[in-house]
């Protein structure tokens, strides 16, 4: 099932019209709005015309994240707090405070729907959701189910209610993190339950990397189908590389974040398929705090045959694909 066909199954020559649309006017609205970018692009000598072309976005400098956070959460927001509708602290390793508008919490449940679908979630399914109702990305999640009238359980983060629920309600998909996954296992097994009284088929984590080595030790131990949606804290929100419904990698939401692959420790452009380097992204449709060629550290590999899903969106091949390759890539740039 495919959730949105016009935008999922959209030719290059549409998708590329639409990216450089969205490009372009995010580039005004950043130098008009955000305090953080009119320094660093004027800087650089580039103005809200200097991009006429998707080649135009190598112009602009890359972002990383010492420099978000050196930064304050105000000089990134591009617009007063009275037109801020949510704000979340978003991540683990360097949290960070994103601030969201209603239009960038339309696109995120946009989105979302889209996973959830991929992902064989329909009317009859239920989901539950483990983890603090804080987690913005939670939320997203959240309203994209209900809005596909989805049944939805809300798990939370306390260990006996979530015992409750989740050996009283069942559950067909769990969606959350690794770590609050890890959690309930320890939990279950000093509860006595096992994954046979629980009959979990799916669980969905969301996680600021491709893989986790928490994977396969929670699909073991719960017995169920494990699949990692990509978010960056930096980004704000989960789902931006998703799971192809057919196991055959990742598709990049690209209509609402442009993808680039950069050779390690340069920011020299790969071009062609099959060869692993850095993910960098660009927001195309962000409005309270817009973010530009992002260093996300991200290994990433492209695909460019037909993926079977149907989907046209850019294809990434899964982590296990170019394990070793990373590492070899990193020696060879830095001389070892």
């Amino acid at each position: 099932m495919i959730a949105n066909p016009t935008i999922e199954q959209m030719s290059r020559e549409d998708m590329s019209a639409l990216q450089l649309k969205k490009l372009k006017k995010q580039m005004h609205w950043a130098m008009e709005k955000s305090a953080f970018y009119y320094k660093k692009f004027t800087g650089q000598g580039l103005n809200g015309q200097s991009i006429q072309s998707l080649e135009d976005l190598q112009k602009l400098p890359l972002t990383t994240s010492e420099e978000i956070d050196g930064t304050t959460v105000y000089n990134l927001l591009t617009l007063p707090l009275s037109a801020v509708l949510r704000i979340s602290r978003i991540g683990f390793s360097k949290p960070v405070i994103k601030m969201y508008t209603n239009g960038d919490l339309a696109y995120q449940i946009e989105m979302m729907t889209r996973v959830m679908v991929a992902q064989g979630v329909h009317g009859a399914t239920v989901v539950g959701l483990l983890g603090e109702a804080s987690d913005s990305r939670l939320m997203d999640v959240q309203y994209a189910l209900e809005n596909m009238g989805v049944t939805v359980i809300l798990l939370g983060n306390n260990q006996e209610s979530i015992k409750d629920l989740i050996t009283t309600c069942h559950i067909d998909v769990l969606v959350s993190d690794f770590k609050q996954v890890t959690q309930l296992v320890v939990m279950l097994q000093a509860s006595g339950i096992s994954a046979d009284d629980l009959f979990l088929p799916k669980i969905i984590c969301m996680e600021e990397g491709l893989q986790n080595p928490n994977h396969y030790y929670i699909q073991q131990r719960l017995k169920a189908k494990t699949t990692t949606l990509y978010n960056s804290p930096v980004m704000g929100c989960g789902g931006i590389i998703f799971p192809c419904s057919e196991g055959s990698g990742y598709h990049v939401q690209e209509d609402y974040f442009y993808p680039e692959i950069l050779e390690y420790g340069t920011d020299k452009l790969i071009t062609e398929p099959h060869k692993v380097g850095e993910l960098v992204l660009t927001a195309l449709a962000a409005e309270a705090m817009p973010i530009f060629r992002y260093r996300t550290g991200q290994a990433v590999m492209r695909l460019d045959d037909e993926c079977p899903c149907g989907r046209t969106l850019m294809r990434l091949a899964s982590p296990t694909e170019y394990a070793g390759v990373v590492w070899q890539a990193v020696q060879d740039k830095s001389g070892v």
